[in-house]
Parts: C-alpha cells; sequence; structure tokens
C-alpha cells in the first residue's frame, strides 16, 4: 500500500541505534521517533544494493578527488568511535543515481540497479484514471488515435502488463497512462489548466524523485504532443528539450546505432525496438520545433545515414517484427516500411534541410547549390515513393509527406 500525501516513509526493518538498545522502533524515515527525542543520530542498514552502491560512490570520488576523502567520510557513515562505517539509508537511493552517472561502467561491474522509490499517487491523479477497466478504456482509445501516428509504446506490452491480475501498478505506468488520456483528451477553455496541470506536476515529481524509465520518458513525450497541438509555448520547446536530455541520461540515444540488442546493455528485442522508437519521437519533435526557425540549436545530434529505422508498425503491434527485419535508413528507401520508418525517413532529410538553410554560405557556391538540388530531389521522391505505397498498400503517409514538403519549403 503506498503511502498518503504528507505521511512518513517507513522503512522495512529498525534502526541501528534502536537495534543496539533493543528498543521498540517506530521505523520512521528519515528519524524515529525515539531519536529524535533523545537527539540521537538516526540510521537504517542499507541493502545489499545500496551498501555496494556507497562503496561504489567511495571508489569513484576516490579517483575523481584523490586519496582525501574525510568529507565524503563524515558524509556517507555515521561515527561510533570505533572507525568501523555504518551507512544510513536517507542517502542511499542518491548514491545509486550518482554512481550511474559519475562511474558508469562501475556501475555495471557491481551489478548495481536504479532505485525504485515509490511515489506518492494524488487523489486527482487516482480520479481521473479510475479503476481498471478505465485505464483499459483510456488505452484502447489512445492506441487507436495517437498512436497510429506516434507508435513508441509497445501495445503488447502494455496489455499485458494491464491485464496481469499480480503485475504492479508502478508509479511510472500511472503517469504514461495519464498522459496517453491527455493526448486523447479535448481540452476545455484554457489548455492549460485541469489534466494539462496535473499531468504536467506528476511528471515533474517522476522526473525528480523517481528513477529512469522508459515511460518517464514517453509520458514527456506525449506531454510534448499536446503542447505543440495547443501551441503552448515555449513549454513545447522546453519539453521536448528536457526530453533529449532525459534520453540521454537513459542511454536512449544508443538504441538508433544498433540492430538487435543494446550494445552495452543487453535487453530483449522488442524493449529495445521500442526504446529506438522512442529516440526517434524525440528526434521527430525536436526538428519539428525548428522549421519555423532552422537557425535554432537542436537538443539532439542528427540521425545519420546508418541509422536503424523501427520496423513495420503492423507486425510490431501484432508480435510478429523480428531483429532480422530491422533496416538502416540508407537501405530503407528501397523496401517497404511502415508509417513511423517513413517518417524517420523524412525525419533525416529534414535535418540535413535545416543544416543546409542555417549553413553561412558565399553566394554562387556551386558546390552548396548541388547539395540542395540532390536533397530536394531525394525529398521529392520519398513523397512519390509514399504516394505509390498509398495506392498499392493502403497506406496512409500523411505525417511523413507533410513533413517533406514543410522541408521543401522551408527556404531550400
Amino acid at each position: 500500500m503506498e503511502p498518503s500525501e504528507g505521511s512518513p516513509r517507513i522503512a522495512r526493518i529498525s534502526c541501528i541505534p534502536c537495534r543496539k538498545s533493543k528498543r521498540r522502533c517506530d521505523k520512521k524515515i528519515p528519524s524515529c521517533d525515539l531519536c529524535t527525542k533523545k537527539e540521537v543520530d538516526c540510521s537504517y542498514p542499507l541493502r545489499h544494493s545500496a551498501a555496494k552502491a556507497q562503496a561504489a560512490l567511495l571508489a569513484a570520488s576516490n579517483s575523481v578527488r584523490g586519496p582525501d576523502t574525510s568529507s565524503l567520510d563524515s558524509l556517507s557513515f555515521s561515527g561510533n568511535g570505533q572507525g568501523s562505517p555504518e551507512p544510513f539509508s536517507t542517502s542511499a537511493e542518491s548514491d545509486v543515481s550518482a554512481v550511474y552517472f559519475l562511474a558508469p561502467r562501475l556501475f555495471q561491474q557491481s551489478h548495481l540497479e536504479l532505485p525504485q522509490p515509490g511515489l506518492s499517487i494524488t487523489i486527482d491523479v487516482s480520479s481521473l484514471l479510475g479503476n481498471a477497466s478505465s485505464v483499459r478504456d483510456i488505452a484502447i482509445k489512445f492506441f487507436t488515435t495517437i498512436h497510429q501516428w506516434l507508435p513508441i509504446i509497445s501495445k503488447q506490452a502494455f496489455f499485458s502488463s494491464l491485464l496481469n491480475p499480480i503485475a504492479q501498478r508502478r508509479t511510472e505506468q500511472r503517469l504514461l497512462t495519464l498522459c496517453m488520456k491527455l493526448c486523447c483528451t479535448e481540452p476545455g477553455d484554457d489548455p492549460r489548466a485541469g489534466i494539462y496541470r496535473i499531468a504536467k506536476e506528476f511528471h515533474h515529481k517522476a522526473e525528480t524523485y523517481g528513477p529512469l524509465s522508459t515511460q518517464v520518458l514517453q509520458a514527456g513525450i506525449l506531454i510534448a504532443v499536446y503542447e505543440l497541438g495547443q501551441s503552448i509555448y515555449p513549454a513545447a520547446y522546453l519539453t521536448v528539450g528536457a526530453c533529449a536530455r532525459y534520453g540521454l541520461a537513459l542511454k536512449i540515444d544508443h538504441a538508433s546505432v544498433v540492430s538487435g540488442v543494446d550494445a552495452e546493455s543487453p535487453r530483449p528485442w522488442n524493449e529495445t525496438e521500442e526504446r529506438k522508437r522512442v529516440w526517434w519521437a524525440v528526434l521527430i519533435l525536436d526538428r519539428y520545433l525548428s522549421l519555423s526557425n532552422p537557425s535554432r540549436a537542436l537538443s539532439s545530434e542528427d540521425p545519420t545515414f546508418d541509422s536503424y529505422l523501427p520496423v513495420d508498425d503492423t507486425a510490431w503491434d501484432e508480435g510478429t517484427a523480428k531483429p532480422g527485419d530491422v533496416v538502416t535508413i540508407s537501405t530503407g528507401f528501397t523496401l517497404k516500411t511502415g508509417n513511423f520508418a517513413r517518417l524517420a525517413q523524412a525525419t533525416y532529410l529534414l535535418s540535413q534541410t535545416l543544416r543546409l538553410i542555417s549553413e553561412t554560405v558565399k553566394e554562387n557556391n556551386v558546390a552548396h547549390s548541388n547539395q540542395v538540388m540532390q536533397l530536394r530531389r531525394t525529398i521529392l521522391s520519398l513523397v512519390h515513393a509514399a504516394d505509390r505505397e498509398v495506392e498499392i498498400r493502403r497506406i496512409e503517409f500523411c505525417a511523413q509527406s507533410e513533413l517533406c514538403l514543410r522541408s521543401v519549403n522551408s527556404k531550400l
């Protein structure tokens, strides 16, 4: 059962001072009532992973700062006069996250896991989501509308978790569901109020206090889509930039440069495919925002000709896609691909367009003119390819074609 808003966090075991004195401990965090009353430094034993995290953090800090770690010792350990360290748990979650950022290789070698702190769910969020049946209705509406042109959430994984009676309803999943509802809800007179305000506040809490999670990034992307649709600026620009930084912290940008499994952290192929789609969504929104002002700096690096495209959307939704179906941008122009892959190709060409437009070019530069002409031909070829697939496969590439035509008309 999750703690209500404002209630103290409760540890699983008694604090170290109470255990030594054999007193009854109420296990409150950060300090139990007895320790507070006696003005004793209250500390709790760490879990095995958290203890390893502190050791790893100490090693990482030593490598950066040298042998003088007296200040770190005073921070991480409670003195007992014996010189033997007694770690306290109030900074354990921060230690794990710090090791992840300061010493990623040490993080892997120590087999650490990022913390999973539970965030309290407010009454507003609970009332908007409702029961399991209501959440299912939200998901069905999302997957039949927004998902058709922005397929970044695994349909099978989402419903498997939703319909599993013993699956834990994690905070990140509730946040994602709330943002799915946001994108499918017609705004009122003030698009910045109501569910939008609640979703933004919930997302901020998850970013600040929760673990790094693909679902938190997906939620941020959906918030950005809503802001773009309702012309909420500069919030849309700032949200997309924050999503790019979050994706880099999550190392999700690596997903577009591997065909099968993530090279650094092996994971199921379906999860890698989902992460790849999420990063492509960040790239798409980042460049779309720059159409009106190509000189504005992007928040993410451009995809390359060898970046991998998303697999066919229908096959991914049905669970029939496999690693062998993955192709790069360079080969994807001559093969049958899905809607989202075509949109990714258009985004690659838009990246080239923005780069050419923003360049300072001398008058009568023949090389630059040739690049512009070649890029125009490539963009129009992609539009014609989409038109042919509409006739043959009955697949509509509206988003991709619009992005291509906007690229052609943007002073190119």
